[in-house]
Parts: C-alpha cells; structure tokens; sequence
C-alpha cells in the first residue's frame, strides 16, 4: 500500500543556480525504501498545476530522534518546479511514496560502475550510500552540460569514491558525454554492475556499450507521469520483449534491466 501524507518539510535550500535541494520529515513508508524508488508530491493545494510531479528520492537518513528523513534533488524548469521551489522550511506538503521498483543489490555485486547524467544523478547518493554498505566498491561517472548542471561531487569524493567529472563544453572535467569513454572504463576492470540514470538518449547508449561489453546494466527512467499509480498509462516504455507491448515506469520501473526496455525507439 502506497502512503500519502501530509508531511513537514525541514528545509528547502537553493544550492546551486536552479537546482534545490528539499529535506521532508516522515516517519510513515520509509523504513524500508529502495534506491531508485520516488515520490509523487502534489505542488499546490489550488488546481494550478492540477498533476502530482515524480521525483527521485536523493538521500534517506534517520535524524536524532530515530525520525526518517529524506531529501529531494530538483532543478527549477518550469512552473510547477517554480512552485515546488517557494516552499519554506515548517510548512506541509502532500507526498504519495514511496513509488515503484528501485535498483537491486545482491551480495556478490563488489565492483560497479555508475554513470549519470544531469539531474539524473538524483538517486544515486542513496543507491551509492547502500552500495558501500554492501561492500561494494563504486565509481561514479558525472556528466551535464555544462560545470553547473554537474552536482554533488563533494559528497561522492567525502564517500570515498573514484568520481570521474564530464561536461559538455569542457569547463569541468573532460570535454564530452558520459558515454564518451564508456567502453574504455569497463575494459580496465570486472565491473559486475553498471546503474546509470539521465536522459533517455544517455541510457540507450549506456545499455548499448554495456551489452557489448557483456556488463549487466540497470538503468533509471525519467518520465513525465501524472498518477504514479499505473492507471494514467501516460509513462509507457517499448518492451525490448516483444517490440510492441508496453511497460511503465512507475508501476514496472522506474528502474529496469537494460535488457527489458527497447529505448532506441522511445528517443
């Protein structure tokens, strides 16, 4: 059963140019969330904007009372972001969450690579954070466009990990996309698992150079989504199955097995 509460939120801080970092207090569906799992938070209680909007669930922590807590990473694109963004620390705002089947992490996954893109590199604090737990060794390929759009960097390194920075236009990092030196990553060590999560064009690309390099890849969608709940059908992704059959990302997703979605035709 989904929970939807009215929940408190703790801080809603601006920590780079339009990207915002929103902290809520829950002590209600969140003792046993996965990464990769999101919530859909309804922006206002007028009708505008009329839908919920889905978002990655970037952390999970418990405060010093025990209470858990957790954090949403956006970037402010339009109205209903903009809306999102004017919410002040102590107010309440209606989360239905948490949502959907998030990355999976077996004992014997030691050794992975993960690549984001973007705001896409959202929900991979929490999937990283669970991955050291397991005693997994991580490294993390960042990308955006340009230095600004490339986030949380501090935090992977204060983790320990080996972070590798990619831009657009060359001001952070090396020149290029994320998928740019993909091959040549996995050919240096047994990587067990490549997570990725970014724009669809970035994954479909991901899961290409991963199937070649025969590295299982799982893989997050963004999706523009109304309900969350699977009864709008307004998130279908191509079944990589049959070709003409659907699946959805909040109901079957959003995360996949790169062998399950069929993203060339989706681009």
């Amino acid at each position: 059963m989904v929970n939807q509460n009215k929940i408190q939120i703790i801080s809603n801080t601006q920590i780079h140019d339009n990207y915002y970092q929103l902290r809520l207090r829950s002590d209600k569906g969140f003792e046993s969330v996965i990464p990769g799992q999101f919530v859909m938070i309804r922006l206002s209680d007028n009708y505008a904007p009329l839908l919920r909007r889905p978002f990655s669930i970037h952390n999970v922590f418990q405060d010093d009372n025990g209470v858990y807590c957790f954090d949403i990473l956006y970037k402010v694109i339009g109205k209903g972001t903009r809306v999102l963004s004017e919410y002040l620390s102590n107010q309440f705002i209606d989360v239905l969450g948490p949502i959907g089947n998030g990355f999976h992490i077996s004992e014997s996954i030691k050794n992975v690579l993960l690549v984001s893109g973007g705001i896409g590199v959202a929900p991979m604090l929490f999937l990283t954070k669970c991955l050291l737990e397991n005693g997994t060794k991580c490294h993390l390929i960042n990308g955006g466009r340009t230095a600004d759009d490339v986030l949380c960097t501090k935090h992977f390194q204060s983790m320990g990990i080996e972070v590798s920075i990619y831009t657009d236009d060359g001001s952070s990092g090396t020149s290029g996309f994320v998928t740019d030196n993909l091959a040549f990553y996995l050919k240096q060590k047994e990587y067990d698992m490549v997570y990725a999560c970014g724009p669809q064009p970035m994954l479909s690309k991901v899961s290409k150079i991963s199937k070649q390099m025969n590295v299982s890849c799982q893989i997050s969608l963004e999706s523009y989504m109304a309900c969350g709940m699977g009864a709008c059908l307004g998130c279908a992704v191509l079944s990589k199955k049959t070709n003409t059959s659907y699946l959805h990302v909040c109901n079957d997703g959003p995360v996949f097995s790169s062998e399950r979605v069929n993203l060339e035709n989706n681009v």
